[in-house]
């Protein structure tokens, strides 16, 4: 700086995706993570790495291991400073929990629920016909049909609607034809943007922290 004093440091901010396969978080996350041009760690990367561990250990063992993973990652990141894209189905509460205690982060959730169930089979299945059978590519460990889908979530058992508290959030319709990627990052980076210049100036809210867009956004 022009006086000698140090610039104030940046905020640190984890972006944490959350969503069902196929709902297009993905395509989503890389979009916003190019968008910041902030690091973008993805859970499938690492668990698409232990293809060779399957015989040798639970699918449930190596599921929770790539979490362990990614929030290793995560917490350096923000250790150094960087902020970070997070890309995961965030299905559980104890996934958010792990990212809320990185110390001095704010972590703001990004939902992607799709409002078309037949588009969103649609992507699901065509993505899963791209896996060539018996695996050994990216993305051999996801559902590839509907029917995969479904019972997955039914072990979920609920447990993915769970209540995020005071966690900045913002919820987008992955499905809506009229909306690409391209435009949830730039209503993203908006809000990320709006959260940052409310905590700078030290503001305080009294309603809730979640955006539903659709295309159109307003804090409510």
């Amino acid at each position: 700086m022009a006086d000698g004093q140090p610039a104030p440091p940046r905020p640190v901010v984890v972006v944490a995706m959350k969503g069902h396969p196929g709902s297009g978080k993905s395509t989503a996350a890389r979009a916003i993570a190019a968008a910041l041009g902030w690091p973008l760690l993805d859970k499938d990367d690492v668990r698409d790495c232990t293809l060779p561990l399957e015989g040798l250990a639970a699918a449930g063992i190596l599921n929770d291991l790539s979490y362990a993973v990614l929030w290793r990652m995560a917490e350096r990141q923000v250790r150094l400073g960087l902020s970070v894209v997070i890309d995961s189905p965030l299905s559980r509460r104890a996934h958010l929990d792990a990212l809320t205690r990185l110390a001095g982060a704010l972590v703001v959730v990004v939902e992607c629920r799709p409002g078309d169930n037949e588009e969103w089979r649609r992507r699901l299945e065509s993505r899963g016909a791209a896996v060539p059978n018996g695996g050994g590519s990216d993305g051999w460990h996801k559902p590839k049909t509907w029917a995969e889908l479904e019972r997955l979530l039914e072990g979920y058992q609920g447990c993915t609607d769970y209540e995020i508290g005071d966690v900045p959030r913002i919820v987008v319709d992955t499905t809506d034809p009229a909306v690409d990627a391209q435009a949830i990052a730039e209503k993203v980076v908006g809000f990320i943007r709006s959260l940052l210049s409310c905590s700078q100036s030290s503001c305080e809210r009294q309603d809730s922290p979640v955006c539903y867009w659709k295309p159109k956004c307003t804090l409510t």
